[in-house]
């Protein structure tokens, strides 16, 4: 018996026809349980239920966070920036929670109007140009051994007009690779052990 037979589709009953849609068009291409759990990402609802803006003189940051149907469910949370003036924003990151949680506003910030930071979970970014380009920091890469998920690791970010700063971790006893704190002299750009 063969995926595309009728015999097998019509046993399967689903709530979403679109979702339906693409299961049908995936079939006959991988077995029914690798279909279900490798649907693309175009085959998966979502739905935005927050944006937040914040801006200085010179550049905007947006967050626009989705909810995620399905399976697995969760949300997405797309950071971006724009010019002041301008409506071609360009992604600094993306970050996925697996509870639609509000968009955490009180960790956007602005040093002055070249610099600002933007943190979520276990992912830190900052620009130094008037948000034209931004560099990125994250656990799983940075994190030596560390392990995920820990959806509160960056508890706070605090960084001087000189560039000088910490970020402070909340850390899960026994966790391997989570560690109190990190110092940065470049704005966080990097980031070492005290």
């Amino acid at each position: 018996m063969q995926l595309g037979d009728k015999s097998v589709t019509n046993n399967i009953s689903f709530k979403d026809a679109a979702r339906a849609l693409c299961l049908k068009r995936l079939v006959g291409l991988f077995p029914l349980v690798l279909t279900i759990t490798l649907l693309p990402q175009g085959c998966r609802k979502t739905k935005t239920f927050e944006t937040w803006e914040a801006a200085n003189s010179k550049f905007r940051i947006r967050v626009i966070a989705q909810e995620e149907g399905g399976w697995a469910g969760g949300a997405r949370y797309l950071f971006q920036s724009a010019l002041t003036g301008s409506d071609d924003w360009k992604e600094i990151m993306r970050f996925r929670h697996d509870d639609p949680v509000p968009i955490p506003r009180e960790q956007v910030n602005f040093i002055d109007d070249q610099i600002g930071y933007v943190y979520m979970g276990w992912m830190y970014a900052v620009t130094t140009d008037g948000g034209r380009n931004w560099s990125v920091w994250t656990a799983e890469r940075d994190l030596s051994n560390w392990k995920c998920c820990n959806y509160k690791l960056i508890r706070d970010v605090q960084l001087a007009a000189d560039g000088t700063g910490k970020m402070v971790f909340n850390r899960v006893p026994g966790r391997q690779g989570e560690v109190p704190e990190l110092r940065t002299r470049d704005y966080g750009r990097s980031w070492s052990p005290m």
